[in-house]
């Protein structure tokens, strides 16, 4: 890693982007603009994922009207010359939707960006405004869309500017959209173009980095007006929280970690270092695109760990244990998921582990508030042993649960989300906690591990074979140009698929009479919880 070569470098980054307030002019001498947002909106975080968004803000206060309530959001995204108007997320530059070229110059670029507005995307609206406004000596466009049958409208601007195209993109409540266009507009119209900062040292430094050491410094670059970086030894944490408490946040995911690690025993060792983001409060969470009624997540794709300052802050400590298990054990897989009740019930029984103010782990029980699973699956349970079925509350026979697929897990299969999280939390505590097992349970967890390996490999050989021999079917010596190492296939798998083989694999010897006795010491188990 060569992150601390570039801390000189890194402060130069950060000072690209500076108002002082939220109402401050928001000025980025990276790309040369300057901008006064909308009054009383703080900056949001911009995803990894984004390649598009260059400022974000939302408004701190939350609105309400007879059609909801929401957080105004006010967004700019810059689209250079010759890239489509995509969303922003990852994706191939330079070409348009189905392989079309993008609209060449600035007039066709806006041109492409209104009709799309106009003719896809706020098709069902009334366009209540479409008007060419200058802004910086150059001619823009401001459009409003509105529907009587939802709850929010949008402004929407554009201004072609040397290099490329500047979009503007605000969303309110419908109720309080004319006072808040204004507010959107006025923001779009103090836009200024400004000399650009000479970065060119910063990007010698970014191009000497390896993949992993650039990607996270691009992220502490783009942090926004507000938010801050700390690391630790296998974390790097983005936040706007108060940094007492991600320091805290710090030193337990690194306790955690090492009891992962004690459990999981790696061949190798990992080297990903993963983001752990902290917003300051459920709105910020909310505005950077936390999933509604989630306390944090684990995001692969975008390589971080996302959770809010909650309170009581146990629950935040909580979910970050749950979080980073799930981030561990998809690195130690190498990017395989196990089943639900696995996953899952293992990250929430890390979640329920009590730690000394030495970070020392004391017990594994019941996890705070929304994450507490105790009283959801001993009624479960209960239920169950009575002979109830799914309708009326019981939880899962574990035949069933141990081989639900994600969307069953979830409620498909006609039991209880919130109940088989409960479930996989019971299972996974019963075999680990549970006294005097039996040998054949204490060899549930890891002789599942062996066997989702195994069904990995199995099935990546097999989709291998199956598409060389199709496409010598097709054309003779063609299969040579397709990859014949099986690793090379596993990123195609159904997962689904690698799952359901390693349950076949796991449990082929397995009697009704074998899950029968499973199943009533775990009963009875969970009836003293």
């Amino acid at each position: 890693m060569r992150l601390q070569c570039l801390a000189a470098a890194a402060v130069a980054a950060l000072a690209m982007v500076l108002p002082a307030t939220a109402q401050a002019t928001h000025k980025d001498t990276r790309l040369g603009f300057s901008f006064k947002p909308p009054k009383g909106y703080a900056a949001i975080a911009i995803q990894p994922t984004d390649r598009r968004t260059v400022a974000k803000y939302q408004d701190e206060q939350t609105s309400y009207s007879g059609d909801g309530a929401g957080n105004h959001m006010f967004s700019i995204r810059f689209y250079p010359s010759g890239t489509a108007l995509d969303d922003g997320e990852e994706g191939e530059e330079g070409e348009g939707e189905e392989g079309e070229e993008p609209a060449s110059g600035a007039q066709g670029q806006l041109d492409e960006y209104v009709s799309g507005l106009l003719d896809g995307r706020f098709l069902q609206y009334e366009c209540t405004r479409n008007k060419v406004v200058k802004v910086d000596k150059v001619s823009g466009v401001e459009l409003h869309f509105e529907a009587e049958a939802e709850a929010t409208s949008w402004y929407c601007a554009a201004l072609p500017v040397e290099g490329g195209m500047y979009v503007f993109e605000g969303v309110a409540l419908a109720q309080r959209f004319g006072k808040v266009s204004s507010e959107f507009s006025s923001a779009f119209k103090s836009f200024k173009r400004v000399e650009r900062a000479d970065d060119s040292a910063h990007q010698t430094e970014l191009a000497q980095l390896d993949e992993q050491s650039r990607f996270l410094q691009e992220q502490i670059d783009k942090l926004p007006p507000g938010w801050s970086h700390l690391r630790s030894p296998r974390y790097l944490f983005l936040f706007n929280a108060e940094k007492d408490f991600v320091e805290e946040l710090a030193e337990r995911i690194e306790a955690m970690r090492n009891q992962y690690e004690n459990d999981y025993p790696l061949n190798a060792p990992i080297e990903a270092i993963s983001i752990v983001r902290v917003c300051g409060s459920f709105t910020d969470y909310q505005g950077y695109g936390g999933p509604p009624g989630s306390g944090g997540y684990w995001n692969w794709v975008a390589r971080e760990l996302v959770v809010f300052d909650m309170q009581p802050r146990t629950e935040t400590m909580a979910v970050i244990n749950h979080e980073a298990f799930h981030q561990y054990i998809y690195y130690f897989y190498g990017q395989l998921s196990p089943h639900s009740w696995y996953n899952e019930g293992t990250g929430d029984y890390y979640a329920g582990a009590d730690l000394s103010k030495s970070n020392k782990i004391t017990k594994f029980g019941d996890a705070p508030g929304g994450l507490a699973r105790k009283s959801w699956i001993k009624e479960g349970a209960r239920l169950m042993a009575e002979g109830k079925r799914a309708s009326a509350g019981a939880a899962a026979p574990l035949k069933d649960l141990l081989g639900f697929s994600q969307a069953e897990y979830y409620g498909k299969a006609g039991y209880s989300g919130l109940l088989c999280y409960a479930q996989g939390w019971s299972v996974v505590h019963f075999l680990r906690q549970g006294k005097g097992l039996d040998p054949k349970w204490q060899r549930i967890l890891p002789d599942y591990l062996k066997a989702l390996l195994v069904a990995r490999e199995a099935v990546a050989k097999e989709s291998m074979d199956k598409a060389i021999e199709k496409a010598e079917k097709v054309e003779p010596g063609s299969g040579a140009d397709l990859p014949h190492d099986v690793k090379d296939w596993y990123a195609r798998l159904d997962e689904e698929a690698v799952q359901d083989r390693a349950y076949e694999t796991m449990f082929k010897e397995w009697t009704d009479a074998d899950w029968t006795k499973l199943q009533d010491a775990w009963l009875k188990y969970v009836e003293k919880l």
